[in-house]
């Protein structure tokens, strides 16, 4: 029961012309402006990475018999390249995760939708990868796994995986850094605009024309990346603090 008698409204313990405090806002970081760094970084030099050593290799192989040969002929570095592109998702997934957050200090709702794109991106990107690492362990082991490595092979026609991984890897990849890119160039978010223009323009090539040559698009989003890092940890981490 509210003991304040009827019609009489409670005194004010406010000194008079004293304005009231608001409560603090607080941010929540989901994780450290090292981690954020690192993730940046080691993301996308891993994903560099597996793009050169697919050069090196002559390109991503397209059927069953190319990817026999190179097997057969580079076992070695084509598990590297599997190994690397595997590996180096987590970290991408982080690294977008931090640029989505400073995105979300001044656009919240754009740099939320920016972070969920890129992380169910990354989702199928993983098992994409996961798939094309089996492959090729199957067919290193020769005749005994081109049965198993062919069978796979064949699954990237099924319908069910499809939905669960290719398709999420390819709307919420390319979605997920257009918005994220976009964002940036519009609102800043204290972001140097070079980096989401070179972001831009490497998923633009990448999804486009790819590799042309010797030069691969991936290097810019690895320049992106390490202007990011840099920007998160520079001056005490204040852009990560303050996000």
């Amino acid at each position: 029961m509210n003991s304040t008698a009827a019609g009489i409204a409670p005194a004010s313990t406010t000194p008079a012309g004293t304005a009231e405090r608001a409560a603090p806002t607080t941010r929540i970081r989901p994780f450290g402006a090292t981690l954020a760094a690192a993730g940046l970084v080691l993301g996308a030099a891993g994903n560099t990475a597996q793009a050169v050593m697919t050069q090196l290799l002559g390109g991503r192989p397209e059927t069953i018999d190319d990817m026999v040969a190179l097997a057969t002929e580079s076992p070695t570095l084509v598990t590297a390249m599997s190994v690397t592109g595997t590996v180096a998702l987590p970290l991408m997934a982080l690294g977008f995760i931090a640029a989505a957050r400073l995105l979300a200090r001044q656009a919240r709702r754009t740099g939320r939708i920016a972070g969920t794109l890129l992380v169910l991106g990354m989702w199928g990107f993983l098992g994409l990868q996961l798939t094309g690492l089996v492959q090729i362990r199957a067919l290193v082991d020769g005749e005994a796994g081109l049965a198993a490595a062919t069978w796979m092979q064949s699954l990237q026609e099924d319908t069910l995986l499809g939905a669960l991984f290719a398709l999420p890897f390819m709307a919420g990849t390319v979605l997920g850094m257009l918005v994220l890119t976009i964002g940036l160039l519009v609102r800043g978010a204290g972001v140097p605009r070079w980096i989401p223009g070179a972001w831009l323009v490497f998923i633009v090539l990448d999804f486009t024309i790819g590799a042309v040559g010797p030069v691969d698009p991936h290097w810019l989003y690895l320049l992106g990346a390490v202007g990011l890092a840099h920007h998160v940890l520079k001056d005490g981490a204040r852009a990560w603090t303050n996000a």
